[in-house]
């Protein structure tokens, strides 16, 4: 089963992310490469400073499990304790099904996951 990892980390200092997803982005690189990893962002939120938004998508369970051990996640950790922050809010979600978000002709569907939406 899929898994998405998606929520936000606060920072103390505003303009700070940047440097968070500067700093990061080796330990970024190393998950991405991990098997099973099928996205993995760290994004600066453009609204709300001091905001870096967080989201991952794995094949499965078990190769989460093995993000959690490897040296990239631990370093990741670290990295992130370096910086002030003042709030966490992120959250696994398993996924039961993928559907493409539009239609052949480019238009959002109007069925998802067999239920008419609008």
């Amino acid at each position: 089963m899929r898994i998405i990892i998606a929520g936000h980390l606060t920072f103390a200092g505003g303009d700070v992310c940047a440097e968070i997803v500067r700093g990061g982005a080796a330990h970024i690189a190393a998950s991405r490469a991990e098997a099973g990893c099928v996205a993995y962002d760290w994004t600066v939120d453009p609204l709300a400073p001091g905001t870096l938004r967080v989201f991952e998508e794995w094949e499965s369970e078990a190769a989460l499990g093995r993000h959690f051990k490897d040296p990239s996640y631990l370093a990741m950790r670290t990295h992130l304790e370096t910086h002030a922050m003042t709030g966490f809010d992120v959250k696994l979600y398993s996924v039961a099904g993928i559907e493409p978000v539009y239609d052949e002709a480019g238009q959002p569907r109007d069925m998802i996951f067999g239920v008419r939406v609008g």
